[in-house]
């Protein structure tokens, strides 16, 4: 599994296109009053599948990195009591399987590396850049370059895991904050965006006449296009200033 990229499949594929076409074509109803318009929208959902998967990788990447701080927690404890890294890794995945499900990220890559080492006859150096690599995690790299550093140097590797284990949960611990110090700010975000549409579709139920104008004329066609694009960039662009790496 690469985890830069997200493909949607089957039903999942299906119920995305079912409430983004539905929710684009409810956006062309209320901004144009045009059945054309609602069309046309709806067929917005096809370029916005790619944008919908990066989310989606992103978040799979997020969830990755979390439950990537349990894993090096449990290394480092297998270390300290004598365990080497091959050991360390299939308790590892009997611990992890306590604190998350079987299907979560973590546990799925903790399967491939113990199979892979029980019976594809690789090394843990091998499976953990592997799992760096495909991870895009700078922190997995990071203990996976430590690592090898030490195996070749011939280095203290408990001592050297231990140390690297803690500054790297101390800035998981530091990202963990941020998100939730801007999680704030992401809700009033979306509840700005959101709210021209209600204010819209309050006025369409309540005054229709009030709005005419902007559905009967040609100005106020594309003063209505102008704020559904506004409202399209706004709500890119508070996605992503929104977006701190540490």
């Amino acid at each position: 599994m690469n985890y830069e990229t997200y493909a949607l499949h089957g039903k999942e594929r299906m119920k995305y296109y079912l409430i983004a076409s539905a929710g684009l074509a409810f956006l062309g109803i209320l901004f144009f009053d045009s059945l054309i318009a609602a069309a046309g929208l709806a067929l917005c959902s096809i370029p916005a599948e790619r944008y919908w998967c990066r989310q989606r990788a992103a978040e799979r990447r997020r969830s990755l990195s979390a439950e990537f701080k349990d894993m090096l927690l449990s290394l480092s404890a297998s270390f300290q009591t004598g365990r080497q890294m091959t050991e360390a890794i299939f308790e590892a995945r009997e611990h992890l399987l306590l604190i998350f499900p079987e299907n979560a990220p973590i546990n799925a890559e903790l399967a491939r590396m113990t199979r892979r080492l029980s019976s594809g006859g690789e090394s843990e150096r091998e499976v953990l850049f592997d799992f760096a690599r495909r991870s895009c995690s700078e922190d997995a790299r990071q203990f996976a370059d430590i690592y090898y550093t030490c195996l070749v140097t011939g280095g203290d590797v408990v001592k050297v895991v231990n140390r690297t284990t803690e500054v790297l949960v101390e800035k998981m611990a530091i990202r963990k904050e941020i998100e939730t110090l801007t999680a704030q700010k992401k809700y009033e975000a979306k509840i700005l965006t959101l709210m021209p549409i209600v204010i819209l579709l309050f006025l369409r139920l309540n005054s229709p006449d009030y709005l005419t104008p902007l559905y009967s004329t040609a100005a106020g066609m594309f003063v209505m296009a102008a704020a559904l694009a506004a409202l399209a960039a706004s709500f890119v662009w508070s996605s992503r200033i929104m977006e701190i790496e540490v």
